[in-house]
C-alpha cells in the first residue's frame, strides 16, 4: 500500500507530477479536422476553418472555477461576416458515449466570444463548465462566408476526462447505501483479546500494504515489546504498532515516551467508557500528574485494528488541554486520510460492522466533495462552486471542515497552539511528496497538501469502492 511517509518504502516525491499526469487524461496534440459539411473544397480552398481547439479551466485568485476558456486557432485570419454571426457561430457537444451525455454537468453553454488582440487567427470562447477532452466544437461556416452552409467540427483538447469533470464540478453520493447503514456494535470475543491471533492479523496487514522488511520487523518488535501496563489490549497494541512506517509514525513515541508536550508517557490506552460521553469513540483525559489517558469505547474492541489506527492517530494530536476547531478539523482530516490509504489494501474495511467504518465512510466522501485548491482531488475547505458535501443527507454543510466543526459546536476552545504530533504528520506527508512545508493548523495549507499528495488513481479507486454516483 502506498502510505504517505512510509520510511523504507519507495519515495513519493512523484505524487505531485503523477497527479498532474493523471488529470491530463487524454492528451490531444495538433487536432485534425473531423469534418466540414456544406463548405468543403479541394486543396486550393482558402475558406477560413478552425484547425485546433484547447480548453483551460478558469482560475481567479487561485480559485479553480467551473468555467473554462477555449482557444480556437484557425487556418487563416478570422474575418467574420459580422460580430453577431461570430457570437452565434460556436456550439459544444459531448462525446456520444460520454458519462456526462444528457447530464446537466455535461452542458457547456458558451458565455462569450472574443477575437484575440495578439493574433488574427485566434478566437477565445468563455464556457460555463469544465470541459471533457474530446468534446466537439461545432463552428458554423456562415460566420466567415456569406451564404455558406454547414459547419466545421473539431475535437477539443483538455486536461479533464469524464471522471475528472465529475470530481471537479459534481457532488457525489453513495450508490450503495450499505456503506452508511446504522450498524449495531458487535460484542468483543475471546479472539479479539488473543495476543497471538492479533499478532497474525498484524503480520497480514503489513504484508497486504506492502510494508518493507525493516518496517515489518520494527512493527512486530514494537507489538511484542509494548508495555502492557500502558496498552493492555492486543488490538490497541496492534493498532499502534501498525503505525510504524506511516505518516502517523510520530504518534508512537508521543504515546509511549516522554517525547510529547506533557513530558510524560501516556498513563493508559485502553477500552473503557470515555469520560463525559459514552457515545464518543475515543477521548483524551489527564491524570493528576498530567499524564494522558486515552479511552476507547469498549464495544470498538471488536473492530479490525486498522480502524482503531485512525482513532489513535487522531487522539495522539490532542496533547495539551486546549482544543480549538482547527485542531479537531485537522485531526479528523488525518484520520480520514489514513483510512483512505488503509482501504487501498483492505477495501473490506468499508463494509465492516463497526460503527467506526460507517463514520469514516461518510467523512471520506465529505473529503471527496470538498477542496478549494483542487476540487477534483481530496480537500477539507469548500469547493469554489459550493457543492453539497453530503448530498441527500439533509445537512447544509458544504465542506469537510464545516461537517467536523459543526459536530463540536460549543465544545471547543476558541484557539489552540499547534500540536507537535500534528506538525510531524504534516512534515512527513510534505517530505514524502516533495512539497513545501507549512503549519499544521493552517486549513488552507492542509487543503492544498492533501489534494496534491493523493494520486488521481486513488481517488478513482474510492469512486469504485464506494459505488459513488452524482448527487
Amino acid at each position: 500500500m502506498a502510505f504517505p511517509g512510509e520510511r523504507a518504502a519507495a519515495p513519493l516525491k512523484q505524487y505531485r507530477s503523477a497527479m498532474r499526469r493523471a488529470l491530463l487524461a487524454v492528451s490531444i496534440g495538433l487536432l485534425t479536422l473531423i469534418g466540414g459539411c456544406g463548405g468543403g473544397g479541394d486543396s486550393g480552398d482558402t475558406t477560413v476553418r478552425p484547425i485546433e481547439a484547447s480548453a483551460e479551466r478558469i482560475v481567479i485568485d487561485d480559485l479553480p472555477l467551473t468555467r473554462s476558456t477555449v482557444r480556437v486557432r484557425f487556418n487563416g485570419p478570422v474575418e467574420p461576416v459580422s460580430m453577431r454571426a461570430l457570437t452565434t457561430a460556436f456550439r459544444l457537444t459531448q462525446i456520444e458515449d460520454s458519462a456526462l451525455a444528457g447530464q446537466p454537468l455535461g452542458e457547456m453553454p458558451i458565455e462569450g466570444v472574443e477575437l484575440s488582440q495578439t493574433s488574427s487567427r485566434i478566437v477565445t470562447l468563455t464556457v460555463a463548465n469544465v470541459i471533457v477532452s474530446g468534446s466537439r466544437l461545432h463552428v458554423a461556416n456562415s460566420a466567415f462566408e456569406e451564404g455558406a452552409t454547414g459547419e466545421s467540427v473539431i475535437l477539443i483538447a483538455s486536461r479533464f476526462s469524464d471522471t475528472g469533470v465529475i470530481l471537479a464540478a459534481g457532488s457525489l453520493r453513495f450508490g450503495d447505501l450499505r456503506f452508511v447503514e446504522e450498524r449495531p456494535p458487535e460484542v468483543p470475543t475471546a479472539a479479539d483479546r488473543d495476543p497471538a491471533l492479533v499478532r497474525t492479523a498484524l503480520e497480514e496487514h503489513l504484508a497486504a500494504r506492502g510494508a518493507s522488511e525493516p518496517v515489518r520487523d520494527a512493527a512486530l518488535a514494537l507489538y511484542d515489546n509494548m508495555p502492557e501496563t500502558i496498552v493492555p489490549a492486543p488490538k490497541a497494541r496492534a493498532a499502534l504498532a501498525a503505525m510504524r512506517g506511516t505518516f502517523v509514525d510520530a504518534s508512537i513515541d508521543s504515546f509511549l515516551t516522554s517525547g510529547n508536550c506533557t513530558g510524560l508517557p501516556t498513563a493508559l490506552i485502553d477500552f473503557q467508557e470515555p469520560p463525559g460521553d459514552a457515545n464518543l469513540a475515543a477521548r483524551v483525559t489527564f491524570t493528576e500528574e498530567g499524564r494522558r489517558v486515552v479511552s476507547l469505547r469498549p464495544d470498538l474492541e471488536a473492530a479490525p485494528f486498522e480502524l482503531l489506527m485512525t482513532l489513535l492517530a487522531h487522539e495522539a494530536v490532542h496533547c495539551d488541554r486546549f482544543d480549538g476547531p482547527e485542531e479537531e478539523i485537522v485531526a479528523a482530516a488525518f484520520d480520514v486520510f489514513l483510512y483512505i490509504h488503509l482501504l487501498l489494501s483492505r477495501p473490506g474495511l468499508a463494509l465492516d460492522s463497526s460503527p467506526l467504518a460507517r463514520n469514516l465512510n461518510v467523512e471520506a466522501v465529505a473529503m471527496l466533495n470538498s477542496g478549494r485548491a483542487l476540487p477534483e482531488s481530496l480537500g477539507i475547505l469548500p469547493s469554489p462552486h459550493g457543492r453539497e458535501v453530503l448530498p441527500g443527507s439533509g445537512t447544509a454543510f458544504i465542506s469537510f471542515a464545516e461537517l467536523i466543526g459543526g459536530s463540536y459546536a460549543g465544545d471547543l476552545s476558541s484557539t489552540s497552539p499547534v500540536e507537535p504530533v500534528a506538525q510531524s504528520y504534516v512534515d512527513a506527508i510534505a517530505t514524502a511528496a516533495g512539497l513545501p512545508f507549512g503549519t499544521a493548523f493552517d486549513l488552507e495549507y492542509i487543503d492544498s497538501l492533501l489534494a496534491q499528495t493523493v494520486t488521481f488513481e486513488t481517488v478513482v479507486a474510492l469512486l469504485t469502492l464506494f459505488d459513488l454516483v452524482l448527487g
